[in-house]
C-alpha cells in the first residue's frame, strides 16, 4: 500500500500526483484554498513555466511563497490586492508620523515651559505673595473669564481637553501671538 498523498493541484485536475511533481510542496492536499486562489490568479500552467525557469530552490521557494502571498491578498482584496494593503499601509505610517510630530512639537512646548519656570523659580527671591503668570497681556484680552480662571493653575486646569483639541489650541494661541506681534 502507498502512502503517496495527492497534492491540492493533482487533486483540483483529477491526475495522479507523480512523486517529482513541481507543484506538491507548496500545495498540500489539507490546502485547498491557497492552490484555488493561485490558480485562479495566475493559472496552474505559468506556475509550472515559472518553476520550471528557476533553478535555485531557495529562489523558487521565496517565488512560490510571494505567488501565494499576492493570490492571497488578491483574493481577500479583489479590487486592489497587493496595492490597495501597501496604500493602507503608507496610510497608516503617514498617521503615526504627523502624530509624532504633533507629540515632539508638544514635548518641546512643554520642556520650554518647564524651563522658563525653572528659570523664574530660581530668579525670584521667597515671598509669601503669590506669583503671576507670565502671560503676555495682549494674549489675556483674548481670553474669557472661563480660560483665565484655568490659566491660574486650578485642579481641572486643561485636563478637559481630548488631544486633537489640544493642539488646536495651541495652533490658535500661536496664531493670536503672530497677529499681535
Amino acid at each position: 500500500m502507498k502512502s503517496n498523498k495527492v497534492c491540492a493541484a493533482c487533486k483540483y485536475q483529477r491526475r495522479k500526483c507523480p512523486k517529482d511533481c513541481p507543484l506538491a510542496p507548496y500545495f498540500p492536499t489539507d490546502k485547498p484554498k491557497r492552490f484555488d486562489n493561485v490558480h485562479n490568479l495566475f493559472g496552474v500552467s505559468n506556475i509550472v513555466k515559472l518553476l520550471k525557469n528557476i533553478k535555485d530552490n531557495d529562489v523558487r521557494a521565496d517565488a512560490m511563497d510571494s505567488i501565494i502571498f499576492e493570490s492571497d491578498i488578491r483574493a481577500e482584496f479583489p479590487v486592489h490586492g497587493c496595492v490597495g494593503v501597501i496604500h493602507q499601509y503608507l496610510g497608516l505610517i503617514r498617521e503615526s508620523t504627523e502624530e509624532l510630530n504633533r507629540t515632539q512639537s508638544l514635548l518641546a512646548i512643554c520642556k520650554m515651559n518647564n524651563h522658563s519656570q525653572q528659570q523664574n523659580l530660581h530668579s525670584s527671591l521667597p515671598s509669601t505673595a503669590p506669583q503671576e503668570t507670565n502671560i503676555p497681556s495682549f494674549a489675556l484680552d483674548d481670553l474669557d473669564n472661563e480660560e483665565l480662571n484655568d490659566l491660574d493653575g486650578g485642579v481641572d486646569a486643561g485636563w478637559d481637553l481630548e488631544p486633537d483639541d489640544f493642539f488646536k489650541d495651541i495652533e490658535e494661541y500661536k496664531e493670536r501671538m503672530c497677529m499681535n506681534n
